[in-house]
């Protein structure tokens, strides 16, 4: 009797043991520096949006956070690595919240719902020509891609399944252009703006703020934005789309959000330390700074329920749009991905099974 007691006891203390060494390391939570992969490549919106975050967030959790670009598969091969990684709170994603569209594209089984998603900005698509490009606007352009040669026009975007493609795609279709134009995959928006002004390309659909710092030192120009309204930066507008294609208005929600993300097994103590160092940091005028005003981001945080809300609508929008032009190579429906017109929450039950948020995480943004 005594012999069961004691290895009844000597069980006990040990799980005891691994309670408080499994507390004191999330307490302890970040004991060496933060790696953060971001899926693009240098100098895009993904990598200077994480980078604006990851300078302000290591400020609150008092330690390291350094990112690193892992581009490929429209960002999918540095996400995937995060989310099957180990959820120790010491390894993040970084860049647009595309997740979603992964499994449309054919780009593994990792999704949205493999994640913590703690969204700052939204940035508009835009197309953009040459400074001293002939067209003066969108309608000089598709005039000329209307009348030209099959294979004479060019242009690049961010990758395949990108804003910049869907975007482009759906422009191009007002005239039946996708028949004509040839379209460039790059590994990010900043890198298919190098193309454009060595004249490789003709066009580039890419995200507002890959190419804004280009554009007010009037190397490039934007012709399109895909907003409801004109922005204005530095003395340079970005006309909205609609003034030429008005039917667009309607696939404004395939713009991407910007943030860092963990793994879904995530610790909750160390989501909420996390999640409170992100919701000072995008109030800070460094933050502001870089994402908000030199790439004319729209701050829009989202944190708990109204993230998965949000990254949820995105792959509805993205995975559908992506599956009119031909892009996708599994259609949304095999995902029980509703349509953006159907959308409720929870889209499915795959979103109804989710682990939630911690409680004290819902109240970390107003």
């Amino acid at each position: 009797m005594s012999m069961r007691i004691g290895a009844w006891t000597r069980g006990l203390l040990m799980a005891l043991a691994v309670v408080f060494w499994n507390g004191a390391a999330h307490a302890a939570w970040p004991g060496k520096p933060i790696r953060v992969l971001v899926g693009w490549s240098a100098g895009g919106s993904s990598d200077i949006t994480t980078r604006a975050l990851a300078l302000e967030m290591e400020k609150e959790l008092g330690g390291r956070v350094l990112v690193t670009n892992v581009k490929g598969a429209h960002g999918s091969i540095g996400g995937s690595r995060v989310a099957k990684g180990r959820p120790d709170g010491y390894q993040w994603f970084g860049g647009a919240a595309v997740q979603g569209t992964w499994p449309v594209m054919g780009y593994g089984d990792v999704s949205w719902r493999d994640y913590y998603a703690m969204l700052s900005v939204m940035l508009p698509t835009t197309i953009y020509v040459k400074a001293d490009a002939p067209w003066k606007d969108l309608g000089e352009l598709l005039a000329a891609i209307k009348s030209s040669k099959k294979g004479q026009f060019k242009y690049g975007h961010p990758g395949i399944g990108s804003n910049g493609q869907i975007f482009a795609g759906l422009v191009l279709n007002s005239v039946d252009g996708n028949k004509k134009v040839t379209a460039i995959p790059y590994g990010g928006g900043r890198e298919a703006g190098r193309y454009l002004i060595s004249g490789q390309i003709k066009f580039a659909s890419v995200t507002m703020g890959d190419l804004t710092d280009w554009a007010v030192a009037g190397r490039v120009r934007p012709l399109a934005n895909l907003y409801s309204k004109d922005i204005e930066l530095d003395g340079m507008t970005f006309p909205a789309v609609t003034h030429t294609i008005p039917s667009l208005a309607a696939y404004e929600a395939i713009n991407p959000f910007y943030g860092v993300y963990l793994p879904r097994k995530t610790p909750s103590e160390i989501v909420e330390k996390t999640a409170a160092a992100f919701s000072k940091a995008i109030k800070t005028k460094k933050f502001e700074t870089l994402a908000i005003k030199e790439r004319a981001g729209i701050l829009l945080p989202r944190l708990g329920r109204a993230s998965d809300e949000q990254m949820s609508k995105i792959a509805s929008a993205r995975g559908w749009a992506l599956q009119q032009l031909g892009i996708a190579r599994h259609s949304p429906e095999k995902f029980d991905i509703p349509k953006l017109e159907d959308w409720q929450w929870p889209p499915n039950k795959a979103a109804a099974q989710i682990r939630p948020w911690p409680r004290s995480v819902e109240s970390m943004i107003p």
